[in-house]
C-alpha cells in the first residue's frame, strides 16, 4: 500500500512525502527495506523519516532509514506530542537524541546540540511533566563520571 500512496501522490503533483511510523509498530529491518525500495523507485522525490518511540525503537529506525538513504528527520524537542491513532503511544523520537547519535556516528547535523539540550532542559517544567529524552537525563556520551567514593576510598 505504501508504494501504491507514494505513486498517486508523486502523480499529482506532491514533491516531498514524509514515511512515517506514527504509531511505533515498525522494525530496522522493515524501514530499511522499504526505504531503500522508495528511494530506487522514485529517486527524484524528496523524501522525510517520521519515527515515534512507542516501543523503543525510534532511533534504530531512524538509522535504519539513514542507512538506507533518507537524509531528512522529523523529530521533536523532548520527544513531546503522541499520535491520536494509538492511545498510549509516546512522542517523536526526541530531536537532541537523534541529533547526539548522528553526531557521534561523525554526520555534520548543523545543529548546536548544546544549545538543543538546553532548550529541552526547559521543557519539564513549560510542559508540566518530564519529558523522555535520554541525552538531556543522561548526558552526552563523551561526558565523564567521577569514580564513585568507595573506589577512590579503596584506591581503584
Amino acid at each position: 500500500r505504501i508504494y501504491e500512496l507514494v505513486q498517486r501522490l508523486l502523480e499529482i503533483g506532491v514533491q516531498g512525502i514524509t514515511l512515517c511510523d506514527t504509531t511505533g509498530m515498525a522494525d530496522p529491518a522493515q524501514v530499511e527495506r522499504i526505504c531503500r525500495e522508495v528511494l530506487n523507485s522514485w529517486p527524484q522525490a524528496v523524501f522525510t523519516a517520521h519515527f515515534h518511540n512507542t516501543r523503543g525503537m525510534g532511533l534504530a529506525n531512524a538509522l535504519a532509514a539513514l542507512n538506507a538513504g533518507i537524509d531528512r528527520f522529523d523529530a521533536s524537542l523532548g520527544g513531546l506530542g503522541g499520535c491520536p491513532y494509538a492511545p498510549g503511544a509516546s512522542g517523536n523520537i526526541c530531536t537532541e537524541d537523534l541529533v547526539h547519535m548522528f553526531q557521534r556516528m561523525g554526520l555534520d547535523t548543523a545543529v548546536d546540540l548544546d544549545r538543543l539540550l538546553q532548550c529541552a532542559a526547559d521543557l519539564p517544567q513549560l510542559v508540566g511533566h518530564d519529558v523522555p529524552g535520554a541525552v538531556l537525563k543522561a548526558g552526552k556520551a563523551d561526558r565523564r563520571y567521577p569514580k564513585p567514593k568507595w573506589m577512590q576510598e579503596a584506591g581503584v
